[in-house]
């Protein structure tokens, strides 16, 4: 009875159009869907995938102070691991992205309605 409700008819339009403009729809806040930017950078926070860029980068490093630093061909190990790792992130981050818009599309189609008794 706080808000001046009967237990028979509920709140009146009125009522309801003033709580409504005070309090807001009665909804869950959603959470800002990731871009596809933030998506690609978070597939290259993994583990797994700092290890590759790691041997990578030792690869590289190996090859650069090593007796063969003029050879182009010796730096493709490292050059490769790099470009496959990249090619990774961006198939699983549009991949993720797709799956999101996906769950999106489901959950508008399942709105949930409850009736008050």
């Amino acid at each position: 009875r706080l808000a001046g409700t009967s237990l028979d008819r509920g709140l009146s339009q009125e009522q309801a159009a003033q709580h409504l403009d005070r309090d807001g729809p009665n909804e869950l806040e959603k959470v800002p869907k990731p871009t596809l930017a933030i998506l690609f950078v978070m597939q290259l926070c993994g583990f797994v995938i700092i290890l590759l860029m790691v041997a990578a980068v030792a690869s590289i490093v190996v090859n650069a102070t090593g007796p063969k630093k003029d050879d182009v061909l010796s730096y493709t190990t490292g050059m490769a691991i790099f470009v496959i790792v990249f090619i990774n992130a961006g198939i699983a981050a549009w991949t993720e992205h797709k799956a999101g818009d996906a769950l999106e599309a489901l959950t508008k189609m399942t709105q949930a309605s409850i009736y008050v008794v």
